[in-house]
């Protein structure tokens, strides 16, 4: 049975992780749809129009919308999204050029159209290219470091939990039947023991308490190895009285 637990209790992670994951690409692709989008407009206004008061409104939202969007990343600790010291350094310069010269193109689209000469042209767009680089590289570099500091304190709390009142998951049960047999287990032995329906996030449960990824039995931490050598105890039993 411990080894069966396991499988399941790998199982059910890393299904849980994978559903995270999804949700997360999904939401990172729906927004930067959305942001480029905006921007294209704005850009296309200008050219058109070259005067900033008819895009005054789409650049408001677009820079509220990216700031939000930050601010969420930054929140939850993945705006690095798992990369490296080093490869998040060039992650951020390689975006810095990148943008900083898509924008200077279309500065230098708008300077012709208002009368600069291609002088003029050329030595704004290309002061503008070096500034915007500047200015990006840092507000990334900022952005990255405040994101190592929220996963650090992340991880600091969760340490903490873990060594005061945090509990343990020690089984996942078939249903809510199976699992109430292992509290009353638990409990003959001085174990505290409570019980919540596994992948509470995923609506794709059967009647409460008989879903498909079961209901998980938890434990006090400092009493997980105790736990687990009942089960195994229960486990050998039953393979005795099979056979």
């Amino acid at each position: 049975m411990n080894k069966e637990m396991k499988e399941t209790l790998d199982r059910v992670a890393d299904y849980e992780n994978w559903v995270k994951q999804k949700a997360l690409k999904a939401g990172n692709l729906a927004f930067a749809s959305m942001f480029l989008i905006s921007v294209g407009a704005i850009i296309i206004q200008l050219l058109l129009t070259v005067n900033l008061r008819f895009v005054l409104g789409e650049t408001l939202i677009a820079l509220v919308g990216g700031t939000v969007y930050a601010f969420i990343m930054i929140h939850n600790g993945i705006w690095d999204k798992g990369l490296s010291a080093r490869e998040a350094l060039w992650r951020d310069f390689l975006t810095s050029v990148i943008c900083a010269g898509i924008f200077s193109v279309f500065y230098g689209i708008c300077l012709r159209r208002m009368g600069a000469s291609e002088k003029q042209t050329i030595h704004f767009a290309l002061s503008f290219l070096g500034g915007i680089t500047i200015v990006a590289f840092i507000v990334l570099r900022i952005l990255s470091y405040l994101n190592q500091n929220r996963r650090r304190n992340a991880v600091k709390e969760r340490t903490s939990l873990k060594t005061t009142a945090s509990c343990t998951k020690i089984y996942n049960a078939k249903d809510i039947v199976e699992a109430g047999k292992i509290i009353e287990l638990f409990k003959e032995h001085g174990i505290t023991a409570f019980s919540q329906e596994a992948s509470a996030n995923v609506a794709m449960h059967g009647m409460s308490g008989f879903g498909i990824y079961g209901v998980d039995v938890f434990v006090e931490t400092d009493e997980a190895e105790k736990a687990m050598q009942i089960l195994e105890d229960m486990d050998a039993s039953i393979s005795k009285e099979k056979f």
